[in-house]
């Protein structure tokens, strides 16, 4: 993983905004279960995307989260830029070193080169209501697993 827990948590929570029906609202309690996020480090992490504008709360009974911006415009790439930094993405060498470039490669710099190149231009092709589609799909694919999991325990008990 090249990002820290913190952003793949933003970027489990904006995309499964993206996936609820439009101005529905999901509380921090709920969507955290869902996401299998400790619920007080989500609403931290949902109040610094209310700040950067991705992300809307409102309070009282029927209060929560909701999506603030149109998912099928904006990008992976620009969520990364806003929410973290683009610095790992494309400065950053894949083996630690402070300084690797053509002229001073480290042994897997021409592979991570392309690498970032695909990763940067796919980032900036994909839209957070596709991202949606990927993390719904994966939490039905964990969700499935978890039932099984648990069906091969119950049996061998």
């Amino acid at each position: 993983m090249i990002y820290s827990q913190a952003t793949t948590y933003s970027l489990e929570a904006l995309a499964f905004l993206a996936s609820a029906p439009k101005d529905a609202t999901i509380k921090v309690r709920d969507l955290a279960k869902t996401l299998s996020i400790p619920e007080y480090f989500l609403g931290k992490l949902l109040s610094q995307l209310v700040k950067k504008r991705f992300v809307k709360s409102s309070k009282g009974p029927t209060g929560g989260f909701s999506l603030a911006v149109d998912p099928s415009k904006i990008t992976l790439y620009r969520i990364l830029a806003a929410i973290d930094s683009l610095t790992v993405l494309e400065e950053q060498c894949v083996m630690g070193l402070k300084k690797c470039t053509d002229e001073t490669p480290c042994a897997l710099h021409d592979s991570w080169v392309r690498f970032k190149k695909d990763a940067i231009k796919k980032s900036q092709e994909l839209t957070l209501t596709e991202l949606s589609k990927i993390i719904i799909a994966k939490l039905a694919l964990e969700k499935q697993e978890n039932k099984s999991s648990d069906s091969e325990q119950t049996q061998k008990i």
